[in-house]
């Protein structure tokens, strides 16, 4: 019985990975989310510690000195490689995040995370400010590997979708950064409510954006353009990728249909009051 449940476990984690790492991540937000609350800045510091490494390592390593290259498979280096890729991590996060805004505040599981979506927010960026760190290094270090033979085989009916999503993400990451930069108190306090609010407001356009990013990512995948990485190849690999776009699909999806709700709804109390 339990090594069907880890096989099961092992199928989902492999095939389903962004709905499993969604409710990975939101159980452990739910667990911790009055600590964070209450002691922001270690949680800052703790998850800006990868960033902070990998930001070293990239420094040292032209000099030769490897003090923070860790051995393939070490814990430290499957961290620091979801803190460049960001699926596993930082993309499920903004999800999370997104869907607190869509859902009721009286369910007192999305009340708990509301809680300290800020403090969710500024978390996430230390692994998405490395990721378009490295993304922007390799478009402007070496041109041809952003838009050609590196990521994206040239000529390669997917080339096109992963050019098309490299594109998108340099604009993402700017975006992103005015929205991070604004979710710390120093800074919203300057802008004022009204101010930054209409700042935030940017944030659904993000979302529209990372679904595109992420559906045009997949697709050049499928089509043998590359874009990612796999868990296996083959049918295997179309398999996975297939799952992925069918996941994404559905959770943007059902996130639309609950703000539109959400949306619906206010209007109509507005009306009332």
């Amino acid at each position: 019985m339990v090594g069907l449940l880890l096989d099961l476990l092992s199928f989902l984690l492999d095939n389903c990975r962004l709905p499993m790492n969604l409710a990975v991540l939101t159980f452990i937000f739910l667990l911790l989310a009055r600590s964070i609350k209450k002691h922001p800045g270690i949680y800052y510091l703790l998850f800006a510690v990868p960033a902070i490494l990998f930001v070293l390592r990239q420094i040292l390593s032209p000099m030769g000195i490897s003090l923070f290259d860790f051995p393939r498979g070490s814990v430290m280096s499957n961290i620091l490689r979801e803190y460049v890729h960001v699926a596993g991590f930082a993309y499920p996060l903004l999800i999370i995040i997104m869907y607190m805004g869509a859902l009721p505040l009286r369910n007192r599981f999305v009340k708990r995370l509301m809680m300290i979506r800020k403090e969710l927010s500024i978390i996430s960026g230390f692994s998405i400010l490395i990721h378009s760190w490295v993304r922007l290094r390799m478009a402007f270090g070496s041109f041809d590997y952003f838009f050609g033979s590196g990521e994206a085989s040239a000529g390669s009916a997917g080339a096109g979708f992963v050019n098309a999503a490299y594109l998108l993400g340099i604009f993402m990451a700017l975006l992103f950064l005015v929205l991070w930069v604004t979710s710390f108190d120093v800074v919203h306090k300057r802008l004022g409510a009204v101010r930054w609010k209409k700042v935030q407001r940017w944030s659904y356009v993000l979302y529209a954006m990372l679904f595109v990013h992420s559906i045009c990512l997949s697709l050049g995948r499928l089509l043998g353009g590359g874009g990612g990485h796999g868990h296996g190849a083959g049918g295997n690999m179309t398999a996975v990728t297939l799952t992925g776009i069918i996941s994404t699909c559905l959770v943007f999806g059902s996130y639309l249909i609950l703000r539109l709700r959400k949306a619906r709804r206010d209007a109509s109390d507005r009306k009332w009051t």
